[in-house]
């Protein structure tokens, strides 16, 4: 669009529609054209013709020896903020040692016969291209959703666009969460309503996939290491609900492998105070994809803020992207064990002198990352039995205290769906877990 006084309304009846004209940012003019040399029109673009002023295409990459959805999927994504320039490096390099250590290495190898891995190493190329070649700190896509009355013209180029990591279904602006704006030249601004960006209705599209269960994004910097929930409303921090107390231990579990991967490279180590919910260790985020993730489609959904800075010098770019590569093939062996975990999990109980007269403490444990499913009635446990919770956050089981005698049934089911004893909850089993919650003589 190009800037035009007030005869702007017969320019537009002649320019067809590869131009539009329009008053400046509302101003009404003078109504007088000054004379000037004429000159082509321009796109203003710093990049060489070679690069396209199109579109770019998104790509993801599928890679695995059955590419049909019959195995367990893994989605990995980078460059949701353009400025963010090692994240891409991190999939490419994934890619990369994924295909060239297949043949000879039998690790690589069970990963791609066994997982079905799509990674996507820019979701947001408009913006990339921006960033490389005109302005570096670009963060969003190049949608111009301003108001013509207002910074919808060349010169705010480098503030309009949509933060394609607000622009979700799940926990969103327009749900009333924190962490987004409604401004267009915002560097949060979540555009004009959830999924408005074909940026993300792609990433929606390769999510959407039923087998995929394991997710990374990538994003810069930080040193991060999350998931969800990734947004809250205020006033009042009331978070997007929390994972239950077996989903968030999986959480946990996972990462520490990933992480520890990661510090094998160069022994650097993403911190306790880093890793976490979203929420907890960062910010509120409304509308981000992790969420959409994991709320919409059941994926477990992590997040990487890789490095300390969004475009290092290239020796520090190499090394993260070596580092996070780690980590992110790691994440592919998460998924690979759970596909073939058929271990069924084991729990106890345990009960405790309780400070109220009459009553004990009980608590739950379990030998993997499961959930409890009890009843307090002698009922037969299902799955509509009480989910026995968290005590908080980054914090173990809740403590029950219940009446001294109380007859408790219950069992526990891991991720992958494995029932304890091989019960059947929904069932006529009966080989479900029975306790009393009697303090034992010592």
């Amino acid at each position: 669009m190009i800037p035009w006084p007030p005869g702007g309304a017969a320019a537009n009846a002649e320019a067809g529609t590869l131009v539009q004209a329009y008053t400046h940012r509302g101003s009404l003019g003078g109504g007088v054209v000054a004379p000037a040399a004429r000159t082509p029109l321009s796109d203003g673009l710093s990049a060489p013709a070679s690069v396209s002023r199109d579109p770019h295409p998104v790509y993801a990459i599928r890679i695995g020896k059955h590419r049909d959805g019959s195995k367990l999927g893994v989605l990995a994504y980078a460059q949701e903020h353009a400025r963010e320039w090692v994240p891409p490096l991190v999939t490419v390099e994934t890619a990369e040692r994924l295909l060239r250590n297949y043949a000879h290495d039998g690790r690589t190898r069970q990963l791609l016969d066994n997982l079905d891995i799509w990674i996507a190493p820019s979701v947001n190329p408009d913006g990339g291209h921006y960033s490389f070649y005109d302005f570096n700190s670009q963060r969003k896509n190049m949608t111009n959703h301003c108001p013509t009355t207002g910074a919808a013209d060349f010169l705010a180029r480098n503030s309009w666009g949509v933060d394609n990591n607000r622009n979700y279904t799940e926990y969103s602006l327009f749900d009333g969460y924190s962490g987004a704006s409604a401004s267009c030249t915002s560097g949060t601004y979540a555009g004009p309503g959830e999924l408005s960006e074909p940026e993300n209705r792609n990433l929606d599209w390769l999510a959407s996939r039923p087998n995929i269960r394991f997710s990374m994004n990538l994003h810069s910097s930080g040193n991060y290491f999350m998931w969800s929930p990734g947004a809250y409303a205020l006033p009042g921090r009331v978070s997007a609900p929390r994972p239950t107390l077996a989903q968030e231990s999986a959480f946990w579990g996972a990462s520490a492998r990933i992480l520890a991967a990661i510090k094998r490279h160069r022994n650097m180590a993403v911190t306790p105070a880093r890793t976490g919910p979203i929420s907890d260790v960062l910010y509120s985020a409304a509308g981000n994809s992790g969420d959409m993730l994991w709320y919409k489609y059941g994926i477990y959904a992590w997040n990487f803020e890789v490095g300390t800075s969004f475009q290092p010098e290239w020796d520090e770019a190499h090394a993260e992207t070596l580092e996070f590569a780690n980590g992110l093939v790691e994440l592919m062996r998460v998924a690979r064990d759970f596909a073939k975990d058929r271990t069924r999990p084991r729990s106890t109980l345990a009960v405790a002198p309780s400070a109220t007269p009459g009553m004990v403490d009980v608590t739950f444990s379990t030998s993997e990352p499961s959930a409890v499913f009890y009843t307090l009635d002698r009922a037969a446990p299902t799955y509509a039995s009480t989910l026995y919770g968290s005590a908080g956050i980054r914090e173990g089981g809740e403590t029950l205290t219940v009446p001294a005698g109380t007859r408790i049934h219950w069992f526990s089911v891991d991720s992958a769906g494995n029932v304890e004893n091989d019960y059947r909850p929904d069932g006529d089993g009966r080989n479900y877990r029975k306790g009393t919650a009697v303090l034992r003589a010592r």
